[in-house]
């Protein structure tokens, strides 16, 4: 993706925090899990001890529905099983998605990325 990003979402398994969705100085939009209750082993397969909560990435790909360019972020394998549910479900909006490594950023400097070219 070259298009400057225009929202960013961090995800773990629990929740989804989603800046600057829809522009402007609409508020940020916070995704939780159905599944953030039951005990989720953080394994490299879907296959390996949970299954992703498509009703949580339902969500979240509907509140991403308008961006021009979006950055997924976060810790463990949930950013890669969110972009591949994209992948698989929603390939329309797959070219507009791409993934970051980030070190433990505080919510300024992940505010920070929102609009950086990438």
């Amino acid at each position: 993706m070259t298009a400057a990003v225009r929202s960013m979402v961090w995800i773990d398994h629990r929740e989804a925090k989603l800046f600057n969705v829809l522009g402007g100085d609409h508020g940020d939009v916070v995704i939780n899990s159905h599944t953030s209750v039951q005990r989720l082993h953080h394994q490299p397969s879907k296959d390996a001890g949970h299954a992703p909560d498509v009703e949580f990435f339902r969500r979240i790909v509907a509140a991403l529905e308008h961006t021009r360019g979006t950055l997924v972020t976060g810790p463990g394998n949930a950013k890669f099983e969110l972009k591949r549910y994209i992948e698989e479900h929603r390939p329309d909006l797959a070219p507009r998605v791409s993934d970051k490594e980030i070190d433990h950023p505080d919510e300024a400097g992940l505010r920070a990325l929102v609009n950086e070219p990438i």
